[in-house]
């Protein structure tokens, strides 16, 4: 069975940008939003980077 997908918009969150236009620009120069995080290290976590995305709480209850 097939069912019809209609898209009505695109947006992006992520560490390295926040929308389609900055993204895109970000991976075209190369940023990638990924970095060390002293507070993984002091947890013991294995793993001490990733990508936060800085986003506002306001902003966060959209997504």
């Amino acid at each position: 069975m097939r069912e019809r997908v209609v898209v009505t918009g695109m947006g992006v969150v992520a560490a390295n940008a926040h929308g389609l236009d900055a993204f895109e620009q970000a991976l075209r120069e190369g940023r990638s939003g990924i970095t060390f995080h002293p507070k993984l290290r002091d947890l013991g976590f294995g793993c001490q980077v990733g990508g936060i995305p800085d986003v506002c709480d306001e902003r966060k209850r959209e997504y």
